[in-house]
């Protein structure tokens, strides 16, 4: 998101507790609190206009099915149609909009 310089990005993340530490001050002397401290510098210092928020994992499907993908295809590439690993819950989805 950086490199793509994006600032003003609002991460939804499935962790409560990750998003609890994250928006803490509270600095944690562990391996864990060592990469949420990571998390708040990079923060900082890329996204000004960002915050950090909790969402169930059922509320954006999406999200969890291309963060299970992503290991599998790690690449820098911008995807503009959807990836196969969504359609089914976006065609799901899109019919249960329609009046």
């Amino acid at each position: 998101m950086s490199d793509l310089q994006f600032d003003n990005v609002d991460f939804a993340l499935t962790s409560k507790r990750v998003v609890n530490h994250v928006n803490s001050d509270v600095d944690e002397n562990s391996e864990f609190g060592g990469i949420i401290s990571a998390c708040r510098r990079l923060l900082l210092n890329n996204f000004h206009n960002s915050r950090v928020e909790f969402n169930k994992r059922q509320v954006n499907e999406v999200a969890h099915e291309l963060a299970q993908t992503t290991p599998l295809n790690p690449s820098s590439l911008i995807i503009d149609d959807a990836l196969s690993c969504i359609c089914h819950i976006l065609t799901r989805l899109n019919s249960s909009f329609r009046p």
